[in-house]
Parts: structure tokens; C-alpha cells; sequence
């Protein structure tokens, strides 16, 4: 088994064991969000070399701290540049997946470092960014004085986030937070120009609570480019430096060769069975985990191909295994209950250890469920069953990209 794999189904995993985890927190009494004073998303609309950044209030120390640290180093570096060292700076951009509602994500993260001849150097030891900040625009981590030659990846370890929703910050818990992230192209350092690489993270937020009383699951997946050399200048090394992407051919481009899309087309739903096809149109393949059908409500959040319901409570939610059939999941609250299929709680998770379907680019998939399909995701939700003539949405999850489609159930 490759180690990318290993990685995506491991990450799976601790998403659905975080699903229940989430469960068990609600039932115990113990608050399962923090919420922090309401702060305002950046717009995601900006213009270039705009240095600010947004920080909910309770971590303005320590990111006040990291902040000054790392552009102490990035001025530095830059002075220090020469013979066989030179400035790599490593900045981010993102488009993200979130329901309805979600104004602002707040990741933390730690050891971010550059790879090249010489193994992993470390760049910054932590860090926060803003990624709804960050849609349309690369913004700048870290940068340092590195030995000149080619470097090939990127990696960083997203530890905490919070989502701000409806005005409100409430604590995320993040699955797979460690990230190593090919760079697409390697990024060449020289003492005669400064260079960049541009991580491209695309994480998927989805609210495991109700709109009432919300509670996030953040995951992500990245890939990384080279930043074209007419771009980077000195200014780029500073931590906080943005510029916009819209409009950039070579952008374009990036996006284009590494470009992961779904189509969700032959889609049946009934009370016993749920059968449809997905294909990646894209340029890059994903790994499919999840379908989630929901009724069609407005107040879901769901408006198009690419939506996510605002929550998931009152849903059904299966897992893609690696024979192109479903299995539903049910909280580890509900083990008392039947699992979908007569399948024990342990069993279901230990078919999720081999959960998960590669979609390569340009190839289509079919998947099937048959049995009793229950709308009953969450804590005590009152399960309900799927009635001929109404309307749901049927939602496929990959790795890094989200489909969803409306249908009416026979």
C-alpha cells in the first residue's frame, strides 16, 4: 500500500472516529465548542501587498509573537543572501469547501519546512492564517535563508482551527492535520533571486452538530507550486504579504494540470437503496470518502454542484469502500442499535481501514447501497426514512473536492 494511501485512509478514519468522538462529547455534558468573542472575515477581495492579517482575539499574543519572529528572520534572510544560499518563501492560498454560514477559518499550525538536497530545513515553528483570507490571493507564511538548490516539498502540521459561523468562533476538531505537499514543479533557490513556493490547501469544513448548536470537522489536502520568479521580488518574503492570483496566466495554468472536478450523473434513491455514478472531469485524480443525503430544505445551505450542507444532523452518511459499495455510518452512540447491513460497530470500523476509492482523472465510478436507508446522523436523532416523490440531496465527498446534486426519490 502506498504511503499516500495509507495517509487518506488513516485520515478517514480519524474523521468518522472524530464524528463519534464529537457524540460522546455532547452526551457527557461537556461544552463541545468554545465560543470566542465575534470577529469580522477578512474580504476576499484584496489588492496586492496588503500586509494585514485577522486573529480572533484570544490568540493575539501568541501569533503577535510568532508574527514578529518570523519577519525578523524573513528581513534577515534576505540581507544574509549570498554565495550559496538564498531566499525561499513559502506562501498559501485557498479554496475551500464550507457550509453556509461560515464567514472564517482560523488555522494554527507548526513545522513548517522546505525540503531539498539537504533534507527538511525548518522554517517557521508556528504560525496562523486566515483561509477564507486567502481565496483568490497567496499570502505569505514564512521565507528564510536556505542553501541554493532545488527543493521539491513543503510540509506543515495544522493543529487547531476555529470557524467562525454566524458571527460566532467555535473550536473545529482537525483530522489529518499533517500535511507533506509536493511542490508540482521544483522551486529553485539562488543567491541571485529570491523564489517562492505557493501551497495550495483545500480543506473541507462540515458542521457534525445542527445549525443550533454547531460542531465542526476541518480536514485538508494540498499541493503545491512554484511561483514564477517575475513574481517574487524582496517584498514577497515578508510574513503577511498578499497579492492577488485573479488573472494570472501562469495561476491558471497551475490549476489547470492539477484540477480534480465531479459529475454526479444516473442518481436513484429509494427508501432501500441509493445507486449513482460519479466521474472526475478534472486533471487530478481524488479519493472519494463519503455520499451524505439530506433533504432538500433551503435551510440545508445547499444551492448548487458545489454546496455543502450546513449540517449534517438528520442525514444519512456513507462510507465509499474499496469495492465501489456504501456502507452507512452510525455514531458510536448508536451501538446499541443495528448497524446498516447487520454490521457491528467494530466491524464497520475495521472495513474503514480499507475504506476509500481512487477516481483517476477522466474515469467515472459506480456506487451502490442496498438496505433500510435512515436520516438518522447525530445524538438521539429521531431516524427518518426516505418517501417516494420528496426531494434530497446527494452529496459525494473527496479528499479535495465536493459534488452535489438534487433528486427525487422513487
Amino acid at each position: 500500500m502506498s504511503a499516500r494511501r495509507t495517509v487518506v485512509l488513516s485520515g478517514l478514519v480519524g474523521l468518522l472516529i472524530a464524528l463519534s468522538a464529537v457524540a460522546v462529547i455532547s452526551l457527557s455534558g461537556i461544552p463541545p465548542v468554545r465560543p470566542l468573542a465575534t470577529s469580522t472575515a477578512t474580504s476576499q477581495e484584496v489588492s496586492a501587498e496588503t500586509t494585514s492579517t485577522v486573529t480572533p482575539p484570544s490568540q493575539t499574543s501568541v501569533s503577535t509573537s510568532v508574527s514578529s519572529s518570523a519577519a525578523t528572520t524573513a528581513t534577515s534572510s534576505q540581507a544574509q543572501a549570498s554565495g550559496g544560499r538564498g531566499v525561499l518563501s513559502v506562501l498559501i492560498t485557498d479554496p475551500p469547501h464550507v457550509p453556509t454560514g461560515v464567514t472564517a477559518i482560523y488555522a494554527y499550525y507548526i513545522g513548517l519546512a522546505a525540503h531539498g538536497g539537504q533534507g527538511w530545513t525548518t522554517m517557521a515553528v508556528a504560525g496562523e492564517i486566515e483561509l477564507l483570507g486567502t481565496v483568490n490571493v497567496a499570502q505569505t507564511l514564512a521565507s528564510a535563508n536556505l542553501p541554493a538548490g532545488s527543493y521539491d516539498q513543503v510540509s506543515l502540521e495544522l493543529t487547531s482551527a476555529f470557524v467562525t459561523y454566524e458571527g460566532v468562533n467555535y473550536t473545529a476538531i482537525v483530522q489529518g492535520g499533517h500535511l507533506t505537499i509536493k511542490i508540482l514543479g521544483d522551486t529553485v533557490v539562488s543567491a541571485s533571486q529570491p523564489a517562492a513556493a505557493l501551497i495550495d490547501i483545500q480543506p473541507v469544513v462540515v458542521n457534525v452538530g445542527s445549525e443550533s448548536s454547531p460542531q465542526f470537522v476541518l480536514w485538508a489536502e494540498a499541493r503545491a507550486f512554484p511561483v514564477p520568479s517575475t513574481q517574487v521580488s524582496a517584498t514577497t518574503g515578508t510574513e503577511g504579504y498578499r497579492f492577488s492570483l485573479r488573472g494570472l496566466d501562469w495561476w491558471d495554468n497551475d490549476e489547470n494540470t492539477a484540477n480534480t472536478a465531479l459529475a454526479i450523473s444516473g442518481v436513484s434513491l429509494s427508501a432501500t437503496s441509493l445507486i449513482l455514478t460519479v466521474g472526475d472531469t478534472g486533471t487530478s485524480s481524488t479519493w472519494l470518502k463519503l455520499v451524505v443525503v439530506s433533504v432538500a430544505n433551503p435551510t440545508l445551505g445547499i444551492t448548487g454542484a458545489d454546496s455543502v450542507p450546513s449540517a449534517i444532523t438528520g442525514t444519512a452518511v456513507f462510507v465509499i469502500l474499496n469495492n465501489r459499495t456504501l456502507i452507512q455510518f452510525m455514531p458510536i452512540l448508536h451501538i446499541s442499535m443495528p448497524m446498516a447491513g447487520g454490521e457491528s460497530q467494530t466491524s464497520v470500523l475495521d472495513a474503514l481501514r480499507m475504506a476509500g476509492y481512487n477516481l483517476t482523472a477522466g474515469s467515472s465510478v459506480h456506487l451502490s447501497y442496498s438496505g433500510s436507508i435512515e436520516l438518522s446522523f447525530g445524538v438521539f436523532t429521531q431516524a427518518n426514512g426516505i418517501n417516494s416523490g420528496s426531494t434530497y440531496w446527494v452529496t459525494v465527498i473527496g479528499d479535495n473536492t465536493i459534488s452535489s446534486t438534487e433528486v427525487t426519490a422513487s
